[in-house]
């Protein structure tokens, strides 16, 4: 686990100078503490730099990588989990490595395969810069569901690209303005949606997909997609593919040489994982959990009783209100704003697998993308056979005290047929329009129409089998938000704390095989993931198994309600802090908190979003975007 950054200089662009590649990697010290390198081509044409943490050959791969004839470079990110096999297939066919380190097969696989053939043979999360003096050309490329994040900027005639914004901001004229349309899309979903960030002008790098540099300019294409086509096959005989997929995903993340545990929420995902764990490994095994002094929220007493069934060493963390002193400082490692405070939380929790002394933690992201376990797979179920009906009796049908969640009164209130904007309203930040909270002058300056980055969505469903609304959920699901909201906190709250988070669920032979079976075996009836469950009978108990699905949130909405915030919050959040951003109304700004403070409902998100925002802006931009 590292993080890289560089420059690549066009023709006419300024060459790159080793102080530039130094100061980038300078601020990428958290996520590598164990060493560091600089690259610099003869001709001053592209720079590489890296922070190492070492997990693997702690002493021989250091970074940047070089190849047997000094031609290839490259920096590196995170782990190639077959990487045995490859580097076996490439000795036999006469490459000689220098290191035991996972990174090294990528240049003997480029030199063997060429970059076409050697991106569908990783298995693993990564993100990757390698230079081939010869060509000329800088190929960077991120792994199929975005775990390792990269972000690039063209300034000047010349790439800048880094795991990190923060390290590309070291460029001193480098322009800090805000993304409008970001902003916009942010509180509507209550994220960014990527290839956007919240910098106008700075990328970030889509999952799956590779970026080609030459003199002649950028291009940027995709290398791999899931392939949903239905493949028949017996349940039994799916179950036994599916677990085998699952254990295998488990092994291949065991490999580290320094101490590796694992989280433990208590719910079917993270104790599945955890079991599988303890049966491959001859030691004891460290979990780690977080809860909350909140009875709603708080999965404390499922985590420490599934501890003590699978005999993990369990070491639970409380987040309490207190705990939110820590946001500006996670906001400062996410880079982003969002209407959400779970990167607190999650900020605590690998700051507690620090404590505890490990340095690799196995994760349970992705199993719900994967197999369909958030309320909104059942629910747009249901929601999809009613959007036809008429608006009167749609709105009549949410406003009824029904047991259903504030989100499908709203989607079925908004009748959206698309599936793609039926999933924007799932996600909304609030009931009410985010746009109305914008100050005249942003509102003046968005285009007219449907959000650009929003309406991209759209193009993700194309090619996916007409009329399976469901796996064109997983799927938008898993190129937005599972990359732009879910992975994006856990890789930067875990490296925040110098911690390699690993996702067996995400393994992409998972995903292959399951893309092809029927809806049926992930959403059956009411029950949710029901492969995993099915799996996990002989594994877990069965209070584990037929526990409805909780999720990690914090309880920001309460804290949202006191009568005085902190300072910091107070100071973000004041009348004239709001004017001197001038992105946001200010009057606006101060009844959507009041309202939110006398009760009414659906209001958290859109003010935890302005919150954020403003606390962003803050600390990234205010000074530079004028």
């Amino acid at each position: 686990m590292c993080g890289i950054a560089g420059i690549y200089a066009f023709p006419n662009g300024q060459p790159v100078e080793r102080p530039e590649i130094a100061a980038q990697t300078a601020a990428l010290f958290h996520r590598g503490p164990n060493q560091g390198g600089i690259h610099l081509d003869d001709r001053r044409l592209c720079g590489l730099g890296a922070r190492r943490l070492s997990i693997i050959d702690l002493q021989g791969g250091h970074q940047p990588l070089t190849g047997e004839t000094g031609a290839i470079s490259l920096v590196f990110n995170g782990e190639i989990y077959n990487h045995q096999a490859l580097r076996a297939e490439l000795e036999q066919a006469g490459h000689r490595f220098r290191s035991r380190t996972d990174g090294e097969v990528i240049i003997h696989g480029y030199e063997a395969w060429g970059i076409d053939g050697l991106l569908p043979r990783l298995r693993g999360m990564f993100t990757f810069a390698l230079w081939d003096s010869r060509a000329q050309t800088l190929w960077l490329a991120r792994d199929r569901f975005g775990f390792k994040p990269l972000y690039y900027t063209l300034h000047r005639n010349r790439l800048h690209f880094a795991s990190e914004i923060k390290a590309l901001l070291t460029c001193p004229d480098l322009p800090r303005q805000v993304n409008l349309t970001a902003l916009e899309a942010m509180l509507t979903v209550g994220f960014t949606p990527g290839p956007a960030t919240m910098f106008d002008g700075i990328f970030s790098l889509p999952a799956a997909h590779l970026l080609e540099a030459r003199p002649s300019g950028i291009r940027v294409t995709r290398y791999w997609r899931l392939d949903f086509a239905p493949r028949p096959i017996p349940q039994a005989e799916a179950e036994t593919r599916f677990l085998a997929l699952l254990e295998e995903a488990v092994r291949l993340r065991l490999m580290s040489e320094v101490p590796l545990g694992a989280l433990l929420s208590g719910g079917l995902d993270s104790g599945m994982l955890v079991a599988l764990l303890v049966r491959q490994l001859d030691r004891p095994l460290h979990t780690v959990s977080i809860g909350f002094d909140h009875p709603q929220y708080d999965e404390t007493p499922h985590a420490r009783t599934l501890a003590r069934h699978l005999g993990t060493l369990h070491h639970p963390a409380v987040f309490g209100p207190a705990d939110f002193a820590d946001y500006p400082t996670a906001l400062h490692h996410l880079e982003q704003p969002q209407c959400s405070a779970t990167m607190v939380p999650i900020y605590k929790l690998y700051r507690t697998c620090r404590q505890v002394g490990l340095t690799v933690v196995l994760t349970g992201e992705g199993a719900d993308e994967l197999l369909g376990g958030y309320h909104w797979h059942q629910g747009d179920l249901l929601a999809r056979r009613l959007v036809g009906l008429p608006s009167a009796l749609r709105h009549w049908l949410a406003s009824l005290p029904l047991p259903v969640s504030p989100a499908a009164r709203r989607v079925l209130a908004r009748g959206q047929p698309d599936p793609a904007r039926r999933y924007r309203d799932w996600l909304a930040a609030g009931d009410m329009d985010g746009r109305a909270l914008l100050s005249g002058a942003v509102r003046a300056a968005l285009p007219s129409g449907d959000n650009p980055l929003l309406a991209a969505w759209a193009e993700e469903l194309a090619g996916l089998p007409r009329g399976d609304t469901f796996h064109q959920l997983l799927w938008l699901e898993a190129r937005t938000r599972l990359v732009d909201f879910i992975n994006a906190e856990v890789d930067k709250m875990s490296m925040a704390h110098s911690i390699e988070a690993r996702a067996p669920y995400l393994d992409h032979k998972l995903w292959e095989f399951c893309a092809g079976l029927p809806a049926r075996w992930k959403l059956h009836g009411r029950t949710t993931k029901y492969l995993l469950r099915q799996v996990a009978r002989p594994i877990l108990p069965p209070a584990i198994r037929q526990r409805a699905k909780q999720g990690l949130a914090a309880p920001y909405a309460d804290w949202l309600r006191a009568r005085r915030l902190p300072d910091w919050a107070e100071e973000s959040l004041s009348a004239a802090a709001v004017r001197a951003a001038g992105y946001f109304d200010a009057a606006a700004v101060a009844r959507l908190r009041q309202a939110h403070q006398a009760g009414a409902p659906g209001l958290a998100g859109l003010l935890m979003g302005v919150l954020s925002f403003q606390v962003w802006y803050g600390l990234f931009c205010r000074g530079h975007d004028r």
